[in-house]
């Protein structure tokens, strides 16, 4: 039987990188602009107006007082765990070059990202505090840890695709409860009505970013661009839309391909030979400055006139921190 890594910290510190992206940039297919977005400002009043430094030291503390929760749980439950309290390298986004990464993950499809030398220094360091728990346990006991740990997920309901539907983090065994415990307030707020409203109003709004014509134009251009190095797309949205199509078809086609297989690698070089060529396209046709300009526009007069859904954001999310 395969035994799982105990460790929790890696999710917590997902959820960290995905709130930094998160109030970074609204949008999907720009780079992160070099200040912030009046929708961006809104989000940092809702979590606290914290700076990056400040939000990666209270997630790291948040993460500590989590660990110790579970623990806890763990001990009524039966079972010895011990925190893991290792600190996590968070990437900083100053330091990313788009091209460089695009030559080495692609665009992630069928690439699997690697990790910096620091990230992979940090990661081989990494010693899980309970994995020798676990491996001195039989089958059956490991099995009731784990369910004791992260919920029986045997039980959680799944979609076509195998994957869970909509599973509440409470029911995530003592470390669901423990981070719902630390954060429950702090997530509240994402699966509130005034949330769920101004979240399908701003997506309405970004899907209109493509249609604004300067959008158009240098959509246009990035096409000229890449037919001149010799790809025929015609959005930036394309290529990417191409890889994770082609790369799906090849792992989960009639005839599934391992990953060593000689396919993949082609799919990937072809993966990353393209993403290199899109990032370089976008900078010499300007793309992301056109982007965010029409980005931050569209977002000043979605601000101007919604006030009241806004108003109503911030009002739902001081009652639940009350």
């Amino acid at each position: 039987m395969r035994r799982p890594s105990t460790s929790t910290t890696a999710i917590a510190t997902l959820g960290l990188v995905g709130t930094l992206l998160l109030t970074a940039c609204g949008g999907t297919d720009a780079a992160v602009p070099e200040e912030e977005s009046p929708l961006t400002m809104f989000y940092q009043s809702l979590t606290g107006d914290l700076s990056r430094d400040e939000m990666i030291r209270k997630t790291q503390e948040d993460n500590r007082r989590a660990e110790e929760l579970t623990a806890e749980c763990m001990a009524a439950e039966g079972f010895e765990y011990i925190p893991d309290e290792q600190e996590v390298i968070v990437p900083d986004p100053e330091e990313f070059d788009p091209v460089k990464d695009a030559a080495e993950n692609g665009y992630g499809m069928t690439v699997t990202a690697q990790p910096s030398d620091e990230e992979q220094a940090e990661l081989d360091s990494r010693v899980d505090p309970n994995q020798a728990i676990v491996n001195a346990m039989s089958e059956s006991e490991m099995t009731a840890y784990y369910i004791a740990l992260q919920g029986d997920t045997s039980s959680w309901e799944t979609d076509e695709d195998g994957a869970n539907v909509d599973v509440p983090i409470a029911e995530m065994g003592c470390w669901g409860r423990a981070q719902d415990t630390v954060s429950g307030d702090e997530q509240a707020i994402w699966g509130t009505e005034e949330m769920t409203a101004f979240n399908e109003a701003t997506t309405v709004m970004y899907e209109a970013i493509p249609n604004d014509p300067r959008m158009i134009d240098v959509a246009e251009r990035w096409a000229d661009c890449m037919a001149d190095a010799g790809f025929d797309y015609s959005t930036p949205d394309e290529p990417a839309e191409y890889f994770l199509q082609a790369s799906n078809e090849l792992y989960g086609g009639e005839s599934p391909v391992h990953p060593g297989d000689p396919k993949v690698a082609e799919l990937a070089e072809q993966e990353k030979s393209t993403a290199v060529a899109d990032q370089e396209c976008r900078k010499e046709v300007e793309y992301d400055k056109v982007y965010t300009t029409v980005q931050f526009e569209l977002e000043e007069t979605f601000v101007a006139e919604n006030k009241d859904l806004m108003d109503r954001v911030v009002a739902a999310s001081e009652e639940i921190g009350q």
